[in-house]
């Protein structure tokens, strides 16, 4: 068949984007986790003096679980993978129609995580810039 011959470069391409995405979701979470605990200190000096901790302490819940998620979301993909592995054989229309019960699930887990970092992002900067403005 003629147009197989662009499968491989698109296969390969579409596997670096997802291994990509996961890192970077794992990065960027972990990454203001982090970074939040490390600079709270010098955002508010004195944590129990700080207007809407509430917003702090979500964005720590959001970026946990999107961590969670994100393990979550490996483990479905690693199943699925295994699953595809074992039902090579169907037929292409049985294969597509019943993958799709395995890739729903991790695209809506996928889509959540980028919308929960976004909210958890939104939460600590709204306590930062809260609380470096009153503190000035």
């Amino acid at each position: 068949m003629e147009g197989n011959d662009n499968i491989t470069p698109v296969n390969d391409a579409l596997k670096y984007s997802t291994e990509q995405f996961d890192k970077n979701i794992l990065f960027i979470a972990s990454g203001a986790l982090g970074v939040s605990f490390a600079f709270i200190k010098d955002i508010v000096p004195d944590l129990s003096k700080a207007q809407c901790t509430n917003y702090l302490i979500a964005s720590w819940y959001i970026f946990a679980g999107v961590i969670f998620v994100s393990l979550v979301t490996h483990f479905l993909s690693i199943q699925a993978n295994r699953w595809a592995i074992e039902n090579n054989d169907l037929d292409d229309i049985t294969f597509d129609k019943k993958i799709k019960k395995w890739n729903i699930p991790i695209r809506i887990l996928n889509f959540l995580t980028i919308i929960a970092i976004l909210v958890g992002a939104i939460f600590l900067i709204y306590f930062i810039n809260h609380n470096i403005t009153n503190h000035e």
